[in-house]
């Protein structure tokens, strides 16, 4: 099916894009041991490539949205994968290096925006959250296999050999040059209902969203440690952490689905609701308990990532490139910031102490989504004929 197959194609363009920001992390321990940088000077390089990218990413949105200016997927893909890549070739130019980052996050800030008004394009009201979920969990397999990837470069090759990751983004880029997509800015979005739309909806789902980042940030941080100090390996500890990821992955795939069946709401507060017990078992529990509570977890909690954004495009359908910066830039940024406040937390009153706080930000959470009004039978924004926009 011609939809299918360019929910597809997105798919995969979001898994190669996101399989470069993990390399910085990666590259950290080298940097520091190797090439004589000091933690500041390695860890600003990933700040330097998360700040550029939350904060540009609902500008991007905006400038495509209403200026009809536009960055496409596949050059989005070059700039992210080439200001990465070029890494391996530059490890003793400090100054370099900060540049190549800072243009691999301009890159990312302009991905997400144009892709998902693709997608957008192409799920309609019947299917926007089962595709929507396609496409988000596609950047979550690049978030998984970058790390790998980049340890059997760096181990294997060295930092010199990253060079090599440049490949996959010329290849990607090149593909959808030759296989455009629709212009999302000539084609017009019609409002829900045709009635105004209303920002204060939005705004909830938001700082729902934003607390929900915090934790799941909070969880893929503290849990390894939490685990050590539980007496497991840390191998042990790393791959239960590794299957919770795996877990919210299917969850997300479920929670698009299921979204489209009985409604984006009712997932979104319900299942993060259901994975305040879930964490709650992971502090109480040990052994088999304990892993069967972390798979419930992540999959509850992961399972409505997809579909808020999913709903944010319903509700402000004109809009579709700046919601997507919004709460892929803004959201997850601001719930990343949230962790260094656990992480005090955890300095001045213990690690668990600071995980206990993780059901109550959960709670004011599905509070916030609860809050937020949305006729779900709202029909959702037109899509032109696939026959109009395909070559």
């Amino acid at each position: 099916m011609n939809v299918l197959r360019k929910i597809g194609e997105l798919t995969i363009a979001h898994l190669i894009h996101d399989i470069y920001a993990p390399v910085l992390m990666a590259l950290q321990p080298v940097l520091i041991t190797m090439y004589g940088y000091g933690y500041f000077e390695a860890a600003l390089l990933p700040v330097v490539h998360s700040i550029t990218s939350s904060l540009l990413q609902p500008v991007f949105g905006y400038l495509a949205d209403n200026k009809g200016m536009k960055v496409g997927v596949g050059i989005s893909i070059l700039l992210s994968g080439v200001g990465i890549s070029v890494l391996g070739l530059i490890p003793n130019h400090y100054l370099m290096m900060l540049l190549c980052v800072t243009l691999s996050g301009i890159g990312h800030a302009s991905f997400h925006p144009g892709a998902l008004c693709q997608v957008s394009i192409f799920a309609t009201g019947s299917s926007r959250g089962k595709l929507t979920s396609f496409f988000v969990v596609g950047g979550n397999m690049g978030m998984a296999l970058g790390p790998i990837i980049a340890g059997i470069i760096l181990t294997t090759g060295g930092v010199p050999q990253v060079i090599w990751l440049i490949i996959p983004a010329i290849a990607t880029a090149l593909y959808l040059h030759l296989h455009p997509f629709a212009d999302c800015c000539n084609i017009k979005q019609e409002k829900v209902s045709g009635e105004k739309e209303n920002w204060g909806p939005v705004i909830l789902l938001f700082s729902g969203s934003t607390l929900r980042s915090w934790v799941t940030f909070g969880a893929m941080t503290f849990l390894p440690t939490y685990l050590v100090l539980e007496g497991y390996s840390l191998l042990e500890a790393t791959t239960l952490v590794s299957v919770m990821l795996v877990s919210g992955v299917a969850g997300q795939v479920a929670g698009g689905i299921l979204s489209d069946r009985i409604g984006r709401k009712k997932v979104i507060v319900l299942t993060t609701f259901a994975s305040i017990p879930a964490f709650i078992a992971i502090l109480l529990t040990h052994e088999i308990l304990l892993i069967i509570s972390m798979i419930v977890f992540g999959f509850l909690l992961w399972s409505s990532f997809s579909v808020t954004i999913a709903m944010s495009h319903e509700m402000i359908p004109s809009q579709i490139g700046l919601v997507s910066g919004l709460f892929l830039g803004i959201a997850m940024g601001a719930g990343a910031l949230g962790v260094s406040i656990s992480g005090a937390v955890a300095d001045m009153a213990g690690l668990y102490t600071s995980l206990g706080t993780f059901p109550i930000i959960i709670a004011v959470s599905v509070i916030l989504f609860m809050l937020v009004k949305t006729p779900e039978s709202s029909p959702s924004p037109a899509s032109p004929t696939t026959d109009t926009k395909q070559n």
